[in-house]
């Protein structure tokens, strides 16, 4: 007979438990996004941006420049290790510092050319850090871009996020860190820059202006985003759009889906060959030109041109990994696969130096396999010379 009332008994005690270590919503500073710049002393300096929950229901239609006050709040502080900024920072806060939610990592250029693997070390050790995030660089402090104020968003770490995603080669935190500690391949990050808004002055928004690759996790030359337009195709990155010039005022926009890049070493008089093989397919967006696409000698002549130019984006990408020395496609890894003896006798420890040395060859075959529902442009008068 007791043992009902034991069983009542232990569920009343699963009912009156409680949230012993709850932590309430507006106890909380949820931070957006974060940046991570080194200053002149060797300290570093850690920056979070994080929203005024009391701001964000203002007027609607536009982002949060639109309206009187920012919907957001950056503070920074500086330390010798990036949990002692942090510290700092949590100090004069009357919230706590929580990262759970955070969506963008940024890295100052200085920082990054004298290296950021330790001040991510942080990042990875706490369960609260997010290795989705991702993470750019820019050219300049990073606390920059976070005080840039975005047009259409209210925050600029959402600005990033979404940029990322749409324009560049996404990379995250936990890509960077395989990066970092996987032989045969080296890190790269999307770079980002604050410019004017149109009207001059007004706000600044946010761009992707190229890429930076690296040596271990140190910056060892940046690029535009049309000079390294090839490693696109290596980390399959879709819509991937291109210009692609005909001749004197024939220019047309094409759009690539089903785009990817095979690569098949071997060994050729004793050094290391690349047989490069890349493939996709066209849908045309614009026409600029005269020409009737929907015959085959104009829709041949279009494929031509953009196999030649696309061989000509990746070879740019090969020549910069050789002189660089940075493997951002990671034909290291390729090789590994391929040859695991020879790899990791030989190969493994000497990956730097025996880049320079690699010879390469590039196919690329390309199909147009979408013209619109129109054949020429519709807009100009037809040559009938």
């Amino acid at each position: 007979m007791r043992l009902p009332w034991i069983v009542a008994l232990l569920l009343s005690l699963v009912a009156i438990g409680g949230c012993w270590d709850r932590r309430e919503v507006n106890d909380m500073a949820i931070v957006i996004a974060m940046a991570m710049d080194k200053e002149p002393n060797g300290a570093y300096r850690l920056s979070v941006q994080v929203p005024l929950v009391s701001n964000l229901g203002g007027p609607s239609g536009g982002g949060g420049g639109t309206s009187g006050d920012k919907s957001y709040y950056v503070d920074s502080a500086v330390g010798t290790t990036i949990r002692e900024a942090n510290q700092t920072i949590q100090s004069r806060m009357s919230r706590h510092l929580y990262y759970a939610h955070h969506r963008v990592v940024v890295i100052g250029e200085k920082l990054a050319k004298e290296g950021f693997s330790d001040a991510l070390d942080i990042v990875s050790r706490f369960p609260e850090n997010r290795l989705t995030a991702y993470i750019v660089m820019t050219k300049g402090k990073g606390i920059d871009l976070l005080n840039a104020q975005p047009q259409f968003e209210r925050f600029s770490g959402e600005a990033i996020r979404e940029i990322v995603k749409a324009e560049t080669i996404p990379v995250t935190m936990k890509d960077v860190s395989q990066m970092l500690n996987t032989p045969g391949v080296d890190a790269f990050l999307p770079i980002f820059s604050a410019v004017d808004s149109h009207p001059k002055g007004k706000s600044k928004e946010l761009e992707s202006v190229g890429i930076g690759t690296f040596r271990k996790d140190k910056l060892i030359a940046t690029y535009t985003n049309y000079e390294l337009a090839g490693l696109r195709w290596f980390h399959r990155t879709e819509p991937l759009t291109m210009n692609v010039s005909l001749g004197s005022k024939k220019l047309l926009s094409v759009s690539f889906h089903n785009a990817k890049a095979k690569v098949k070493p071997s060994f050729e008089d004793g050094h290391i060959h690349f047989n490069i093989e890349v493939h996709g397919t066209a849908n045309v967006y614009e026409n600029h030109s005269n020409l009737d696409l929907s015959q085959e000698v104009n829709a041949k002549l279009l494929e031509d041109k953009l196999s030649q130019q696309i061989k000509n984006d990746v070879k740019k990408v090969m020549e910069q990994i050789k002189q660089t020395k940075s493997d951002t496609i990671g034909l290291g890894i390729v090789l590994a696969r391929n040859f695991p003896k020879e790899w990791k006798e030989k190969y493994r420890s000497t990956w730097d130096k025996e880049i320079p040395k690699i010879t390469y060859q590039i196919k690329s075959k390309v199909q147009v396999v979408d013209i619109g529902q129109t054949t020429k442009n519709i807009m100009k008068e037809e040559d009938r010379s």
